[in-house]
């Protein structure tokens, strides 16, 4: 670049030269600035000198450059330093900002050529300018002209084979006012890297290039902005702003501390998902992890060389955006094992997690499931309450695994916790919430993996899968005796669905179980009832048989019961306390009839110990008796199918053989 630069510069004062020697005397024109823009032909061979007012700079649009012949040319000087040079390829709209009050336009066109066209529009701006290596940058509340609303433009230049970047640090911003960054000295979308405001948290703004454009938007007066601007060098910092996209960064020598900036290009609401996928430090050296773009904002995670693999996915909010701080320390590498990229990652943009649940029942499931969740995501499903009684919000966890701080929530629409998951194991129960409608017309369940993690990123887990339900009618009982039914009035085809949960343990070791009874003209099989031997939907269900009226014992201290309406059954239960002598090894209450029955009711064979020898005195067989009879009933079937009918015959044909003497067949 800088070999370049020198031989425009030679050029131009050759070409300077050569316009003084051919250039008519009357064509050197002086342009005054006021406050409006001035739009100005060029196209005579001149030199034009441009002043504008003390404390303004100038800014060059070229609105069109049409030159035909191929020794055609504009250049542009500020003292002696090049700033553009044209020929004949169209660069119309190219931007030129000037660092004082005076610019030289020089134009050289060769032979006559009616399609020349050479247009620029020039005016001065209160602040802005060219800023080259290194440099405070400001832009000063008193010298703005009144109503104007045209931008303000700073042009960074770095030091050849380096980045610009700039932080600002200070500023009194009114919330219509931008402050836009391009890489490049062109205002070009695509080129976009970052949109900050009044309500914005500062971070350095690091060009791809070795040059970077400050666009000041819808500027009024009393209002201003600093910061400062420096070289840095090339690969340190970057900033990222496609939706998705694959990173690297390479190691830097000695102690250097560098940047990765993921920024949005626009305020969207979604969440950005990335992972680190390859991470190779050295020994003190670190890369910190930040939910936003300064180290001011939410420290995520601290990684260094004993944090690798980096496995789960980071959320963050898309609007928000990510830092990846790296500080390298090079003189605590081996050369033997150091590796080039220092780490590797990709991130995408992607919907928010949680939504508005416009049915009263339906699924909802962790982010990635059945994959692993993300770490720091924030998940919000919202669910109205429809104003039609529904009093109930069913919560039944088909799966559920969560790291430790991680949780799942239930809570109404002013914040208040109604009821909360963790953990790696199902619940023993569902969960039935009772919702105030007085207080809030809407309930929130809420997935949060966001605890801070310190050291590392936070461990995750296979998340969940969820079933929610709003009743009218039901509720979690936890009272020692009570009975449940439909209420009076209530639809047809409603559904009530209650959780009976008793204390577990009751007084000197006991077991609490359920005691109940059902009462109905008849319970079948197609009853509009359903009882489950536990707290969950998952449990066993119990078999009712045809009795109207009839007790049962649950296995634990949790039934599970669900009616249809408009079913008249009516459950009324008790707590049966079991003593210690009458649980099984594992603490269930061993039931009465499960004593000897030849089934492992308790699950710990305790039900069919010591069955054997009172079993066989009170109701066996000796072994040697089953033998004696076998061997009696074998020996009167035989006679049974032999001796009767031999006798029968006798008796009733006293000429039997005789008759079948004479029946055979003579052998002559």
């Amino acid at each position: 670049m800088f070999f370049i630069m020198r031989k425009m510069f030679l050029f131009s004062v050759f070409l300077l030269g050569v316009l003084n020697v051919y250039a008519a005397p009357d064509c050197n024109k002086t342009l005054i600035l006021n406050n409006e823009t001035l739009v100005k032909n060029l196209n005579e061979t001149c030199s034009w000198m441009v002043q504008s007012p003390n404390m303004t700079t100038i800014v060059l649009r070229v609105s069109s450059l049409l030159l035909k012949d191929p020794r055609d040319s504009v250049l542009v000087l500020e003292g002696t330093t090049l700033l553009a040079s044209y020929t004949n390829i169209d660069q119309s709209g190219d931007l030129l900002v000037s660092g004082g009050t005076s610019l030289l336009i020089e134009t050289n066109f060769k032979g006559a050529s009616s399609s020349r066209n050479v247009t620029v529009s020039l005016r001065p701006q209160a602040g802005g300018g060219r800023f080259t290596q290194t440099g405070a940058v400001s832009l000063n509340e008193t010298g703005f002209p009144l109503n104007d609303s045209s931008p303000v433009y700073f042009q960074l230049l770095a030091t050849r084979g380096q980045q610009a970047q700039i932080l600002l640090n200070d500023s009194n911003l009114l919330p219509t006012t931008q402050i836009t960054f391009y890489d490049g000295l062109q205002p070009i979308s695509k080129n976009l890297l970052a949109t900050q405001s009044t309500y914005s948290q500062f971070f350095p703004i690091t060009s791809r290039s070795g040059s970077l454009l400050i666009v000041c938007q819808s500027l009024q007066n009393q209002e201003f902005f600093s910061g400062y601007f420096k070289s840095v060098p090339s690969g340190c910092d970057m900033i990222l702003t496609p939706p998705s996209m694959n990173f690297f960064m390479q190691r830097m020598k000695d102690q250097t501390q560098c940047s990765i900036v993921q920024v949005a290009a626009s305020k969207n609401k979604g969440v950005t998902s990335f992972r680190i996928q390859n991470l190779n430090l050295c020994p003190n050296e670190r890369v910190t992890i930040y939910e936003g773009h300064s180290q001011y904002d939410k420290q995520i995670a601290v990684l260094t060389n004993e944090s690798f693999p980096v496995k789960p996915l980071i959320y963050v909010r898309t609007e928000r955006g990510f830092l990846l701080d790296v500080h390298f320390n090079d003189s605590e590498c081996s050369n033997k094992t150091t590796k080039l990229v220092a780490l590797s990652g990709m991130y995408s943009q992607k919907a928010a997690c949680g939504k508005t649940l416009n049915s009263p029942t339906g699924i909802i499931t962790s982010p990635e499931y059945p994959g692993l969740y993300p770490f720091n995501a924030y998940c919000k499903w919202q669910l109205p309450i429809p104003d039609n009684g529904s009093t109930f919000i069913y919560i039944a966890m088909e799966t559920a695994a969560l790291s430790p701080n991680h949780t799942l929530r239930v809570q109404d629409g002013t914040g208040r916790a109604l009821w909360q998951f963790s953990g790696a194991n199902l619940p023993s129960e569902d969960a039935i919430v009772y919702l105030n409608k007085s207080q809030s017309f809407v309930a929130e369940l809420i997935f949060d993996s966001t605890a801070k993690a310190g050291q590392g990123v936070g461990t995750v887990s296979s998340g969940f899968n969820v079933t929610y339900k709003l009743l009218k009618c039901g509720g979690l009982v936890t009272l020692s005796n009570g009975s449940v039914g439909v209420p009076e009035g209530m639809p047809s085809g409603e559904a009530c669905i209650w959780v009976i949960s008793l204390p577990r343990s009751g007084a000197n070791n006991s077991t609490n179980i359920i005691e109940f009874t059902l009462t109905h003209p008849k319970v079948s099989s197609n009853s509009s009832l359903t009882v489950l031997d536990g707290g969950t939907s998952k449990s066993k269900t119990f078999n009712f048989g045809s009795k109207s009226t009839q007790k049962f014992l649950s296995r634990t201290n949790a039934l599970w019961v669900k009616m249809i309406a408009p079913t008249r059954i009516n459950l009324s239960y008790n707590t049966y306390s079991c003593q210690k002598k009458d649980q099984c090894n594992n603490g269930l209450c061993l039931h009465p009839e499960w004593k000897c029955n030849g089934v492992d009711d308790c699950g710990d064979m305790t039900d069919e110990q010591n069955c054997s020898s009172s079993s066989s005195s009170k109701t066996g067989l000796k072994t040697y008796l089953v033998v004696i009879i076998a061997l009696m009933c074998f020996a009167f079937g035989v006679v049974l199918t032999i001796v009767v009918p031999a006798v029968y015959k006798r008796c009733r044909y006293p000429n039997y053989r005789h008759l079948q003497d004479l029946m055979e067949p003579t052998v002559t």
